[in-house]
C-alpha cells in the first residue's frame, strides 16, 4: 500500500514568499492600487488570476494580466538568489528513505516548480509533480492535491500535506488528507492550526527532528 507525503514548495520548501509579497505589491501599485503587504501576503499560496481575484476583484482582464506580468517580470530575476528553507532536502531525503513518496503540489509553473526543487538538493528524491498547468483551479480548492494523489497513486488518508499557508490547511481539509503546517511561510501558528493543520512546525528542520511524533509518523509505522 502506497504512503506518501505531499509537499507544498514556496514558503514550505524555499524561502520566496516575501519576494512574491513585493513583486506583487509593485504590480498592483503600477495599475494605481496601493495594497497593504500583509494583505498580499495573506494571499500567497493561491495561483495568479486567484490571487488578484482575492484581492482585487473588480479587476478587469487587461489590468489583472498587467499585474501578472509585472510580479513575473521582477520575481523571476531573483530566483538565482533563492534558499532551501532549513532542513528541506534533509527532510524530503528521511521521508524517501523511509519508504514514502514525495509529492509536490505547488500553484507555481512547471519550469519554476522544477527549479524551485533543485534548489533543495533533493529534486531525485520526487516521485511526482503537479504544478499550474495541471490544474484548472489552485488552493484553496482541492483539485491540486486530488491532482497529486491520482498522480502517485495514493489515498486520502495514506497521504499527510506539508503547507505553510490557511490554503494548505483548507485544500486538504476538502481533499480528506491529513496537514502539517510549517512557519517558514510567516503563517503563525493559530491561522494554520483554525486552516486544519494537525501540528504546526518552525521550518522543515523542526519537523525533521520531531518526525517520528508528528502526523507523518503513522505513516512512518504501517
Amino acid at each position: 500500500m502506497r504512503r506518501g507525503v505531499i509537499f507544498d514548495i514556496d514558503g514550505t520548501l524555499v524561502d520566496t514568499n516575501y519576494l512574491h509579497v513585493v513583486a506583487w505589491w509593485e504590480g498592483f501599485r503600477r495599475q494605481g492600487h496601493d495594497m497593504l503587504m500583509v494583505d498580499i501576503h495573506g494571499a500567497i499560496g493561491r495561483a495568479d488570476k486567484a490571487l488578484i481575484d482575492y484581492l482585487l476583484p473588480r479587476a478587469t482582464e487587461k489590468e489583472a494580466e498587467a499585474i501578472s506580468e509585472t510580479h513575473a517580470r521582477l520575481y523571476k530575476p531573483r530566483l538565482e538568489e533563492v534558499r532551501p528553507v532549513a532542513g528541506a532536502g534533509e527532510l524530503l531525503r528521511a521521508v524517501a528513505d523511509r519508504g514514502l513518496l514525495v509529492v509536490v503540489a505547488t500553484s507555481a509553473p512547471k519550469d519554476e516548480a522544477e527549479r524551485l526543487i533543485g534548489v533543495t538538493g533533493a529534486q531525485d528524491v520526487v516521485s511526482a509533480l503537479v504544478h499550474a498547468g495541471d490544474v484548472d483551479r489552485s488552493k484553496p480548492h482541492p483539485e491540486p492535491i486530488q491532482e497529486a494523489l491520482d498522480k502517485s497513486g495514493l489515498r486520502p488518508e495514506n497521504a499527510v500535506m506539508l503547507g505553510d499557508t490557511v490554503w494548505d490547511g483548507l485544500a486538504a481539509r476538502q481533499a480528506k488528507v491529513g496537514c502539517v503546517g510549517v512557519r517558514s511561510g510567516g503563517i503563525d501558528t493559530a491561522s494554520l492550526l483554525e486552516a486544519g493543520a494537525e501540528a504546526v512546525y518552525k521550518d522543515c528542520q523542526d519537523l525533521l527532528y520531531h518526525l517520528d511524533d508528528s502526523p507523518i509518523g503513522p505513516l512512518l509505522r504501517n
